[in-house]
């Protein structure tokens, strides 16, 4: 025993799960499929003995419908006001040949000719007390009926209702009925149909219990209508006295389920006798399931054992993955942190190593940007911005004493434009403010392309005191200009709007110049290669600049979004969040550059 469990102890983590999973799985599997089998096999069962009690009723009214249909062919002989006129005639009234169509023995076998059927009926018979007598059959000649004085007492005995005679071994079963006078009720006659045995036979051969089974019928009395029976079976019988049930009936392995249906109209009982196989034709499969069943969940307790005994390697083995990745310099790599075990506190160790990475770089990143933008700010600082203003001004006052109006809009817008550029006071500024420097320039523009240009203003008036950072809509218009209308020789027009979405703000840009292809677009909002020489030219450097500002103030899901298609014109928005308080978007930016209040 010491050896045993000394070479367990030594098994692979593996092994040990693999054992005890199916030292666990295979006792409960096997109690869980023979309760399913036992479960399944009474249900089936009775499924099946239920659907065979169905079977049986629907034969029995079959049979009710067969005999209905008999009596209903008596009923309309005995009725028939012919019939009637002729059993009331006097004797040397009746049985008179003519060839006349109206003659009444003419119509009396039209009569019988018609509710005869030679499929169902051997023969059929008209009695007259006045010696009236009428047949009808496919033989030749009459054929004798024993006993027959026994049909007319029992018909009598019955006063008018049908009456079934049975001598069980002939082909024949004879229904009689006593015929009265409409008028009076006082008997005249009898009608009597002969009915095929063969027929109820076929009936009863079509319905199938399996190689055993059978269907008998049996009248009042117990007699054998049709099918077979015992003594043993007819002792049941006799003490049933419900409309329909069934019983086990049987010895050694001849074992039988009967069902019979009781009819009301006929007074048959109709039994069916199914054998015990029969019932449980259906339990060798569900034996033949159930045994896939526990090889089936057998198989699924071993792959559940290797998925655990995986689900203890794998978490060692992302691990390493992840750390071949990021000294590759993915530092987009994540572990899973949904466990709260060991592995699950290494994992948020190791992505809370990786963030702060990350966080670094995108602050060094940043840092750089800062710093471009202070050299631009140190170049604006290095001219001399009143001797600009003087000079513009001289120029100005020269226009004006030529009278050139044109020119001083000019250079006062000019004047503004360099006020705003080199100006280090504010970074931030009413949105209403940088439209009016957009409209400077696009008024500096419009001089140059005259009717070429024709812009369209589409601004929400609550939206023009949000702050935004100075200069973010005038780079789009200056590329807007020079990138999609200067090369157009039509006229176009350039639309600026400003609508607020929910929680942000939309500015957007539009032009119907020349429009750019797709992979022009995708380039756009990439880092341009001019911005890592020290000679930054004139393609996507202003867009890309404003982008990166703006997703540096509020976050990676602001910027700009750029649309654009051949002949069609470009489409530029700036996706800003919307502030009421322009405090706010004052300590925000002075944080991130690291200013005190």
């Amino acid at each position: 025993m010491d050896s045993l469990w000394k070479k367990y102890r030594n098994f692979s983590i593996w092994t040990k799960l693999m054992i005890g999973f199916l030292a666990v799985l295979i006792p409960i599997a096997s109690m869980l499929v023979i309760v399913l089998y036992t479960y399944s096999s009474n249900i089936i069962s009775q499924k099946t003995l239920e659907q065979t009690s169905e079977t049986v009723e629907q034969f029995s009214n079959s049979l009710d419908n067969y005999m209905t249909l008999m009596i209903n062919k008596m009923e309309i002989m005995a009725d028939s006001p012919v019939i009637q006129e002729e059993l009331n005639a006097e004797e040397d009234e009746v049985n008179v040949v003519s060839d006349s169509f109206y003659a009444r023995s003419k119509q009396i076998r039209r009569i019988m000719i018609q509710q005869y059927s030679s499929v169902t009926m051997n023969d059929m018979e008209l009695y007259g007390m006045n010696g009236a007598s009428y047949y009808f059959s496919v033989w030749s000649q009459k054929r004798e009926i024993e006993n027959e004085d026994e049909l007319f007492r029992k018909a009598d005995e019955a006063r008018g209702r049908w009456v079934l005679v049975n001598d069980e071994t002939g082909d024949t079963l004879q229904i009689i009925k006593l015929i009265k006078d409409l008028q009076t009720y006082t008997p005249m006659g009898y009608v009597r149909i002969g009915l095929k045995r063969d027929y109820i036979n076929k009936m009863t051969g079509n319905i199938s219990f399996g190689s055993d089974g059978s269907i008998t019928i049996l009248d009042e009395q117990d007699k054998i209508i049709s099918g077979e029976i015992d003594d043993i079976l007819c002792d049941y019988m006799e003490q049933e006295t419900s409309p329909k049930g069934n019983f086990l009936y049987g010895e050694g392995k001849d074992k039988y389920t009967a069902v019979y249906v009781h009819s009301n109209i006929t007074g048959w009982d109709t039994v069916g006798l199914i054998p015990m196989e029969y019932l449980s034709r259906d339990l060798a499969g569900i034996r033949g399931v159930s045994i896939v069943l526990i090889l089936l969940a057998i198989c699924i307790g071993i792959m559940v054992s290797m998925s655990i005994a995986r689900g203890l390697v794998s978490p060692i083995e992302d691990t390493a993955d992840a750390l071949e990745h990021f000294a590759k310099g993915d530092f987009d790599v994540r572990l899973s942190e949904d466990r709260t075990d060991e592995i699950g506190k290494m994992n948020v160790v190791f992505n809370k190593a990786i963030r702060d990475i990350r966080e670094l770089m995108q602050k060094v990143t940043q840092a750089e940007i800062l710093e471009k933008e202070m050299e631009f700010k140190t170049l604006q600082s290095q001219m001399n911005p009143h001797f600009l203003y003087n000079t513009l001004d001289a120029i100005n006052w020269m226009a004006f004493k030529q009278k050139q109006t044109e020119i001083c809009n000019l250079i006062s817008a000019i004047s503004n434009l360099m006020r705003i550029s080199i100006s280090n006071k504010q970074s931030l500024i009413p949105l209403e403010q940088e439209l009016g420097y957009v409209k400077d320039y696009l008024y500096i523009q419009s001089i140059r392309y005259k009717d070429r240009l024709e812009t369209v203003y589409d601004i929400d008036a609550a939206l023009l005191g949000q702050v935004i950072p100075k200069l973010i809509i005038q780079p789009i218009v200056e590329n807007a200009i020079v990138h999609g209308i200067e090369k157009s020789y039509d006229k176009n027009t350039l639309y600026i709007s400003a609508i607020r979405m929910g929680g942000n703000i939309d500015i957007i840009v539009k032009d119907t110049g020349v429009g750019m292809p797709e992979e022009k677009v995708k380039e756009l909002l990439k880092e341009p290669e001019t911005v890592k020489s020290s000679s930054a030219s004139h393609t996507n450097l202003g867009i890309y600049a404003v982008h990166k500002r703006l997703q540096f103030l509020y976050g990676e899901d602001y910027g700009l979004s750029v649309q654009s298609e051949m002949g069609e014109g470009t489409t530029v928005v700036i996706h800003i969040p919307y502030m009421e308080d322009p405090q706010k978007v004052y300590e925000k930016y002075n944080g991130l550059l690291g200013k005190r209040q």
